[in-house]
């Protein structure tokens, strides 16, 4: 009996839904985009943040981190040894690194690339199969392999993008910082290993780590003062982490005495033998500067998504609700030949469910592409996600479908299962379910309210956006190139960094239409975050004062102040006859000189920076404007600026600034080729300091974007809303308002009764929305920038906005009913 009438219903909703297409197409629309954006934040959240890794019983891998002072840090080579060989409780341990991105040369063409050193079971014990070729081995991993004989495997996506998919790709070689390597496999596609979302471009065998990396000094596998490898372990069978935990730490006080450095006696070695061990599980691997990018955007645009959502059901519940009431006099006429209330209730739920389910569908399918379209937007193709859509994100919609049916559904179906059939047929088509008019209200200030957090969220976010955008940021930004030198390999061989680095300028400088060149040890904006940034102490030497700051450094070549075009506000700046030889010169912020001398003039005073000898004796010699080179967001950062020529170790790293008479990007080739021109170093990347700075105000334009996208929805459906409500008012009252119009009433008094209804709907809605989008926004404080979550000119705004919209949205029902005619409408019963 259950399915026959379910089937039934189901066949009568389908027949209802589709003689009135206009209704149909609006709710499925309304709900697809609503459950499609948040399906498709939940998918990338699934995709960053919850996904198991994609190999065999990913639940039983564990990190194993070495803890020091609170913090986990990465393990040495030799304990990595001592750990694999006292453990008893996982079928393997391996250890891999990827801190690196050396350049990669394939057919003459160099480019920096994402490459990972693994040990030889990493691909066995992840379960891991290659698409062609092989996979790396234990045999691979030889310590006294020749630089000749080394071998590596290259990520699906790289061999895409730099062999263009090409089968014969196997026995190919490519060139690790000069080093050649054997490409004997390509992985599969959407194996990342270890780290979601960054895929390795090539994996090569740890063995081959320390020729890479770069430590300053001669670097083996046998260093035991080198903290550079990460280990993972599977557990075995029957053993949890409690006694992974437990069996490695019986034996880890043993492990610490034998890896300890006979270099580091005293204090460091007493450290170094505290350090402890943890075990944590790892089963949705390692993406921590990912997530720590991502994951608040991702929950801010959730809980916009989530409201979107909730505006749009109490939109069809009200609809809904006025369809119900427009059908009260045959349902009641069906109640009389006796079918049941609730069967009836049942029907109306079941179009409801029609509706969200079909909403869900096309939500799907608008969410598989939005959610590719968002990485793509706010990644610009650095992050590979598997977006595909698993159970999980399949049960999300399925389950929204469904909640969200029942939600929007509930009210008709509750107001039609509450009325008498009897009331209902003798007061006939006069008072067509007038009882529906409070109720209906009551959704349509609700929908406002919720429409009005919409527009706050909205109106912060994008004052954000413009205020980040359109900084004053102490320095001129147009005209500016900013590129990143990238040494070839070998390049820096023997090479007299200062004397190379003013030959470049000076080629650079006498480029037509180049003004002036800089060079520095940063990037405009920097990536990392301000909490990331490394502040050392500048003291200041006066016997008086003696303050100490907390400020960070700068290197920098003379010219870069001109080049970005920051004030001198005194002394002078740094010069190229200032080396080595000469006293060490300082150049200060002129937030730092405030809180060094707070009352005298700064230049010619002596400070000390950081606890290197070189840095203990250093003369300010000039004080430069605040600029924000460091992070947007700090209008005043105490900033040392040193030179590079005074420092000649640091010469490798740094970034060139040209500032152009016109268009930079009219000379970006031009520049390009004069940095190949001397054969040490190609450009590794040449952009606009605009264009950087757009980049990395990616996120705060996207969620912009988006709650400005979603908030306009709001007012539209706040409108339809508002206009089905008026309009449906105006219909049931047709009578009186032919009686008020035949005793007299003006077309402007009917038109004012109607459009004050509907601006005290929407007054009400506003008081309610003004707390509770000023608590809401508490929650987005933390991503705000030069206003505060309750700024008045937000929320007056989006009062007159959507104030501006409910007039427009009542305007039409307004004028209809004053163009009614007074003799039909005596005659309407």
């Amino acid at each position: 009996m259950v399915i026959p009438r379910v089937w039934r219903n189901l066949r009568h909703s389908l027949r209802a839904l589709r003689k009135n297409p206009g209704f149909t197409a609006v709710a499925v629309l309304s709900l697809a985009l609503g459950i499609g954006a948040n399906v498709a934040i939940f998918t990338l959240i699934n995709a960053l943040l919850l996904r198991d890794l994609p190999v065999p019983r990913a639940e039983r891998l564990v990190e194993v981190s070495l803890v020091r002072e609170g913090h986990k840090i990465t393990f040495s080579y030799p304990m990595f040894r001592e750990l694999d060989r006292g453990q008893r409780v996982f079928s393997g341990l391996l250890g891999w690194a990827g801190s690196i991105r050396p350049n990669v040369e394939v057919n003459g063409g160099f480019a920096r690339s994402n490459v990972l050193a693994v040990t030889g079971n990493y691909y066995s014990e992840l379960g891991a199969a290659p698409l062609l070729g092989r996979l790396l081995t234990v045999e691979d991993v030889n310590p006294h392999a020749g630089s000749t004989s080394q071998v590596a495997v290259i990520g699906y996506e790289f061999w895409q993008r730099r062999f263009a998919g090409a089968p014969d790709v196997l026995g190919q070689q490519v060139r690790i910082d000069g080093q050649p390597f054997t490409i004997v496999g390509v992985s599969r596609k959407w194996f990342t290993g270890l780290t979601p979302g960054e895929p390795p471009d090539v994996t090569i065998p740890i063995t081959v780590y320390p020729s890479l990396y770069d430590m300053g000094r001669e670097f083996t596998l046998d260093d035991r003062s080198s903290l550079w490898i990460q280990i993972t372990g599977r557990l075995k069978d029957g053993v949890t982490i409690d006694q992974a935990r437990s069996q490695l730490q019986s034996f880890w006080p043993e492990v610490l005495v034998a890896t300890a450095s006979a270099e580091t006696p005293g204090l460091r070695r007493r450290t170094f033998l505290s350090m402890g061990l943890d075990v944590s599980p790892v089963r949705t691997g390692f993406a921590r500067d990912l997530r720590a990018q991502f994951s608040r955007p991702l929950y801010a645009l959730a809980g916009i998504v989530g409201l979107i959502l909730l505006v749009a059901c109490v939109n069809l519940a009200n609809l809904l609700l006025a369809r119900a009431a427009a059908r009260s006099h045959e349902m009641s006429v069906r109640v009389a030949i006796g079918a049941s209330r609730w069967a009836l209730a049942a029907q109306i739920l079941t179009e409801s469910l029609v509706l969200s389910l079909a909403g869900a569908l096309l939500g799907l399918a608008l969410s598989y592409w939005g959610s590719r379209f968002l990485v793509a937007f706010m990644t610009e193709g650095t992050v590979s996600l598997d977006l595909r859509p698993d159970l999980r994100v399949l049960s999300s919609a399925a389950f929204v479908g469904v909640f969200t049916g029942i939600l929007f559904g509930f009210t008709p179906t509750w107001h039609s299962s509450r009325q008498d059939p009897a009331v209902v047929l003798q007061q006939g088509s006069r008072s067509l379910a007038g009882g529906a008019g409070k109720l209906g209200k009551a959704l349509i200030i609700t929908q406002v309210a919720l429409s009005l957090v919409l527009l706050l969220f909205a109106g912060l976010l994008v004052h954000t956006f413009e205020e980040l955008r359109f900084l004053n940021l102490g320095f001129e930004k147009n005209n500016l190139l900013e590129i990143i030198p990238q040494a070839k390999p070998g390049g820096y061989q023997n090479l007299d960094m200062n004397g190379y680095r003013e030959q470049l300028i000076d080629r650079i400088s006498r480029i037509p239409g180049v003004r002036s060149v800089g060079f520095a040890d940063i990037s405009i904006p920097s990536p990392e975050a301000p909490e990331q940034k490394q502040k050392v102490s500048v003291i200041s030497e006066d016997p008086i004062t003696g303050f100490q700051v907390m400020a960070s450094q700068v290197s920098i070549w003379p010219g870069f102040f001109k080049a970005l075009g920051i004030r001198m506000i005194a002394g002078r700046d740094l010069q190229l006859a200032d080396d080595e030889k000469h006293p060490r010169l300082a150049i200060v912020s002129k937030s730092l000189a405030e809180r060094l001398v707070p009352n005298g003039d700064a230049i010619g005073q002596h400070v000390r920076y950081s606890f290197w000898p070189d840095f203990q004796n250093l003369e300010i010699a000039g004080i430069c404007e605040d600029a924000r080179v460091l992070d947007l967001r700090d209008s005043a950062p105490p900033i040392i600026y040193l030179s590079y020529l005074q420092f000649p170790n640091w010469g490798p790293w740094g970034d060139l600034y040209v500032r152009t008479e016109k268009s930079p990007e009219a000379l970006a080739k031009t520049v390009d080729l004069a940095i190949e021109s001397l054969g040490h170093e190609y450009p590794l990347r040449t952009a606009t300091v605009d264009q950087m700075i757009s980049r990395f105000l990616v996120n705060e334009r996207v969620i912009a974007l988006l709650s400005s996208f979603f908030a306009a929805l709001a007012l539209l459906l706040a409108s339809i809303g508002l206009y089905g409500l008026m309009s449906y008012g105006v219909t049931r009252r047709t009578r009186e308002i032919g009686v008020r119009v035949a005793l007299g009433a003006q077309q402007r008094c009917v038109r004012w009764m109607i459009l004050r209804e509907t601006l005290a709907l929407t007054l009400f809605g506003i008081a309610i929305g003004i707390p509770s989008g000023l608590a809401a926004s508490r929650l987005i404080a933390s991503m705000l920038f030069g206003l505060s979550p309750s700024d008045l000119s937000v929320i007056v705004t989006a009062c007159l906005l959507l104030l501006a919209v409910a007039f427009f949205a009542g305007y039409l029902p307004a004028r209809k009913a004053s163009s009614i005619d007074r003799i039909l409408a005596l005659r309407t019963e």
